[in-house]
């Protein structure tokens, strides 16, 4: 008794130490998925030293953002070291300002009790968990925007302008979720402090403008138009349809169920499940209209505004039952990490634990290439497999393999094919049988590398 009063008195301590824990001890993991973009334009930004902050050429991209989770990792670097250890503990004040941020919020609608249950299945969940291992810039995404809610909830203005500044800078997808905020706020509850919000839209629009004129586009970007652009009618079907399932994924499934059954049971829509709602429709409106993947880290903020609401949910039962809801929804959580879907659908690999198979698989790769002097150019790989060491790595090697084309046929002596990059092509697969041939496999777990060799 003792010891679970002690947990549930310190049970924000406890989840940040074991997160802490979790992050150091992968932090000779190798860069993964979009952060490399970031590492890299990172890397630049030292090189150049900080001249140059919207590089559109020679293999960066510049989405329209601000840079400021690249300038954050940039002046890190600068001064603690270009290494991957410090890359990964770049991560961990989100971590730990997100479970505190977290278990505040959870206090205006959870007893204490509850809080704590929220708080080890944020411990437990696996895309929290990959992308904290990744240092995704989203987990400080999701860190602004339960502040930012916080902040609204306490009325302190001068805080709600400046988390919901911060969060709109940091990527464009906040903007609809702060509009949605503000408007439910002003108008719904009738608080006029809530009108702060609306600075970051200003901000956010002012700094539209200002990166127009710097590059000269608003919306699209010339060099990257070919993979992110304005979708028509049908294009937006498709990605409405996906936006569906990636909000489903993972055992979310679980927690909007009984969320759903929930509001049925109680006839209205409360707090905090209506901040699901919200912020999965700000996810929708920015997500559909546009060409590139949806990507399952879109979602994080609604996974985990989901616990909460999914605990207040199962609340309404008696404590066996929602002792049985609970573990379902943890069993649910574990197995879909577990699932791998085939190649031709894809994977959310930046979001499950599964992900970690690669490292080993990729450096087995590496190792054969080396052993038999195959010449880095003379081999194509895709998307994650191709990256340079000196980012991939964060070494001063210099090791990069030519970039295996989505839609092209590349004409290599050799070519690494792996369900790692999500870039399935069937044309491809039959034009392997035909001019290469497969010479060697690595494989490990659900993550495969096949490495052909031209005829």
């Amino acid at each position: 008794m003792l010891l679970y009063k002690f947990i549930q008195k310190n049970t924000w301590w406890i989840i940040s130490i074991a997160y802490t824990v979790i992050v150091l001890y992968y932090s000779n993991t190798p860069v993964f998925w979009d952060m490399y973009a970031q590492v890299k334009t990172a890397r630049y930004f030292l090189d150049t030293n900080f001249k140059d902050l919207f590089p559109n050429q020679n293999g960066f991209i510049d989405n329209g953002y601000f840079p400021i989770y690249t300038l954050y990792l940039a002046v890190l670097f600068k001064y603690l070291g270009f290494t991957l250890f410090v890359a990964h503990a770049s991560v961990i004040p989100f971590i730990i300002g997100l479970l505190y941020q977290l278990q505040h919020f959870c206090n205006r609608f959870l007893s204490p009790q509850k809080t704590l249950f929220v708080l080890l299945l944020m411990l437990i969940h696996p895309v929290i968990e990959a992308q904290s291992i990744y240092f995704s810039s989203e987990v400080c995404f999701v860190c602004l925007s339960i502040w930012m809610l916080n902040t609204i909830y306490d009325e302190r203005a001068s805080r709600m302008a400046l988390s919901s500044t911060l969060l709109c800078l940091l990527n464009f997808r906040a903007v609809p979720l702060v509009i949605l905020l503000w408007v439910y706020f002003t108008f719904i509850k009738k608080q006029k402090s809530a009108w702060y919000l609306f600075a970051s839209v200003l901000v956010s629009v002012t700094w539209f403008f200002i990166h127009a004129y710097i590059s000269g586009w608003f919306f699209e970007n010339p060099a990257t138009i070919e993979y992110r652009s304005i979708l028509g009618f049908t294009g937006m079907l498709k990605n409405f349809f996906w936006c569906l399932v990636k909000l489903t994924d993972y055992g979310n499934i679980i927690a909007l169920i009984f969320i759903v059954l929930f509001c049925i049971k109680q006839k209205k829509l409360g707090e905090p499940v209506l901040f699901v709602l919200l912020t999965a429709i700000s996810v929708f409106i920015f997500s559909v209209p546009l060409s590139n993947p949806v990507n399952n880290r879109y979602f994080l903020l609604v996974y985990v505004l989901a616990i909460p609401a999914f605990i207040a949910s199962i609340s309404a039962y008696p404590i066996k039952k929602s002792a049985v809801f609970f573990v379902l929804f943890v069993l649910f959580l574990q197995q879909s990490n577990r699932l791998i879907k085939p190649n031709k659908y894809g994977n959310a690999w930046d979001c499950t634990l599964q992900s970690l198979d690669y490292f080993g698989v990729r450096k087995e790769l590496d190792n054969y290439v080396s052993e038999n002097q195959i010449a880095s150019k003379d081999m194509a790989a895709g998307f994650q497999v191709y990256f340079n060491n000196a980012y991939y790595l964060m070494n001063n090697t210099d090791k990069e393999y030519d970039l295996l084309s989505d839609n092209k046929m590349n004409t290599n002596l050799y070519i690494a094919d792996s369900n790692i990059c999500n870039n399935y092509n069937q044309q491809r697969k039959e034009y392997l049988n035909i001019n290469y041939t497969l010479v060697k496999s690595f494989e490990k777990g659900g993550v495969y590398i096949h490495l052909y060799k031209r005829k």
